[in-house]
This record gives structure tokens, C-alpha cells and sequence, in this order.
């Protein structure tokens, strides 16, 4: 596979090809070194990279390795490791791809220094103590907010219980679904909070190569221009055009209705106290026809507050913390 590495540093521009996986590494020498230099972008064929992670930097004549190199200010030679998951991540930077067909939907996590493809809340707390997992979309999420912004987090806060934010951006029922039964497998919890995104979402999945993309079905494709990343792949186009005239076929969402059904048909076998909320009208009126878990006090309209998310589409924490007000003073959630 051929990889073309953009870096630019503030005093120079570096290009390589990389016959990948054959070629791994790309080293640059830094001598005479007498101002600090920054590492200012990387591009993996033409997508921004994470400029911390996989980099490091030898110091001439020491055994001193920096990690995360993105500040060069002594003589040395920079390096760039690419690996599989460095590669994927930018083949599928939205949502996910896996070797396996049954696996868990979420956006990639970069840490400042390292990148994984493991499973994991937003904020990095883990399963390993009881936990109540809060799952929806981009709403759940908390785009384009800090963590500290997000209703888990807040309600985390106010009860001093670990409430674990499992948003996913652009999520429908499906991808709620599909989530919760795979967790429940592995890391089993009595209580769960599903903020309901639009009944209008699904999953698009291709197998590409040796992959599993799967994608939500309102991702915009337009705004991706690489031929490099699997939106433009064949394969996953024809399923994407397969699934959003099922879409609109669909005029009773009579897909996302069997979806929400397994939920609480699941919870209920397993004896999880399910509670559920909405973020819109309409779903939220659905909810009041359904049975199965506790209804909460409804998310707030984006109108109530002028403020927003960096966005200007999404909630502010405002909107977050209206909600948790609703929710405690609802004595609903036990």
C-alpha cells in the first residue's frame, strides 16, 4: 500500500512515500539546531494525522528518547512509526472497522500520546468497577464539548455514582443496541440511561478487504475527499445507497421500533432498570407509547439557551445541566 507522509515542521516540509506494511518508518535528521522547531501538521495521504502519536526523538550522542516528539530542540533525528490501527484510523476516522463482523461501533480515541481501538467511555474511567453506561449519539457525546460538559459527567458528579459516557456521534437505535448486548457480554450492569437519537439512523456496513466498516447512515460523505479512506470504496457506496432507500421506505421506522424492542426485551431478561429520554419531539412522543423502562423528564430544546457547543449546532453545557436538573429533581432515577 502506498502511504504519502506530509510533515511539516515550522522551518521545513518533509514528503515521503511509504510502501506500507514493508516500509514502516520515517526518519528525518535534525542538525544544527539552534531555535526551538515545532512539528506543526502530519498527513497520512492527504488526512491530518495525530502529530503526537507513534513519534519520537533521538538526541545526537545520548540515550535520551522523547516520546510524542512535536518539539525539537537539540540535534537528533526524528522518527515516525506507522502501524495497522495508525493506518485504519484514517481509512475510518468516523466510526469504526474491525477484522471481526461482531464488534463495537465508536469513534477512534487519540490520547496525546497514544492511540487504541479498545472499547471505552469518553472519559477513560473503564468497567472494571460498577457502572451505569448513559448511551445515545452526538448528544450523549457531548460534540464539541469538553467531558466535563457532557450529562454523564454532570450526573456522575451530582450523585457521586459512575455514570460512564457511551455516546456515540451520529448513532441510531442500532448502534445502541449493538453496543449494550456486546458490553453486557463482557462487563455485565443492573442499570442503564439511553438518551434515544433519531429513529431514522442505521448502520451502513461493508466488508472491505479483510475489514468490517461500519458507519452511520447520516455521515456526509461529501465532505471527504481521499480516496484513501473507505467512504469512497465501492463496495460501501452501494451498501450506503441500499440502506437510505430503506430509509426512506421506512415511513414508520419500523426498523429502529424492532431495535428499540430488543433493548428493552433485553433488559428485561436481564433484569437491568432501564430509563429512557429524548432529545427530540418526536422521539420523545414515541417513547410515551412504549413500555419496558422509566421515562425521564425530556432533554431541553436548543432554543432554551442561546449558547452552544464550539459547533454551533450542538448542545452547550447549559442544555447538559438543565437536563440533570430534570432528571434529579424527577426522583425518577433510583
Amino acid at each position: 500500500m502506498n502511504l504519502h507522509i506530509k510533515i511539516k515542521f515550522s522551518d521545513r516540509t518533509i514528503e515521503k512515500d511509504i510502501d506500507y506494511p514493508r516500509e514502516r518508518k520515517v526518519k528525518i535528521e535534525f542538525n544544527n539546531v539552534n531555535d526551538p522547531i515545532t512539528v506543526d501538521q502530519i498527513t497520512l495521504n492527504g488526512i491530518k494525522a495525530n502529530p503526537y502519536y507513534n513519534t519520537q526523538f533521538q538526541i545526537e550522542n545520548s540515550n535520551t528518547v522523547i516520546s510524542s516528539a512535536h518539539t525539537i530542540n537539540k540535534n537528533g533525528v526524528y522518527l515516525l512509526t506507522l502501524d495497522d490501527l495508525y493506518v485504519r484510523s484514517h481509512r475510518s476516522n468516523t466510526w469504526h472497522c474491525s477484522t471481526i463482523e461482531e464488534d463495537f461501533i465508536f469513534t477512534y480515541e487519540f490520547t496525546r500520546s497514544s492511540f487504541v481501538d479498545t472499547y471505552r467511555d469518553r472519559d477513560h474511567i473503564g468497567f472494571d468497577n460498577t457502572f451505569i453506561p448513559c448511551v445515545g449519539c452526538s448528544f450523549t457525546y457531548g460534540a464539541d464539548q469538553p467531558v466535563t460538559a457532557t450529562w454523564p459527567y454532570l450526573l456522575a458528579q451530582k450523585t457521586k455514582r459512575n455514570f460512564l459516557n457511551l455516546g456515540i456521534a451520529s448513532a441510531g437505535v442500532d448502534a445502541v443496541y449493538n453496543n449494550l448486548h456486546l458490553l453486557y457480554k463482557q462487563k455485565p450492569f443492573d442499570q442503564c440511561v439511553i438518551l434515544v437519537p433519531p429513529l431514522s439512523r442505521r448502520i451502513v456496513s461493508a466488508k472491505i478487504d479483510d475489514l468490517y466498516f461500519r458507519v452511520c447512515s447520516n455521515v456526509v460523505l461529501e465532505d471527504n475527499n481521499s480516496d484513501f479512506q473507505f467512504y469512497k470504496n465501492k463496495e460501501f457506496l452501494k451498501q450506503m445507497a441500499i440502506v437510505q432507500k430503506q430509509i426512506i421506505e421506512d415511513t414508520s421506522y419500523e426498523y429502529s421500533n424492532k431495535f428499540f424492542h430488543k433493548i428493552t426485551d433485553f433488559c428485561s431478561e436481564n433484569k437491568i432498570d432501564l430509563y429512557c429520554s429524548a432529545w427530540s419531539d418526536d422521539e420523545y412522543d414515541y417513547l410515551k407509547t412504549k413500555s419496558g423502562f422509566t421515562l425521564l423528564p425530556k432533554f431541553p430544546g436548543l432554543k432554551m439557551f442561546k449558547e452552544r457547543a464550539d459547533d454551533n449546532q450542538h448542545p452547550h453545557k447549559k442544555h447538559y445541566e438543565y437536563f440533570v436538573n430534570s432528571i434529579l429533581k424527577s426522583n425518577q432515577l433510583k
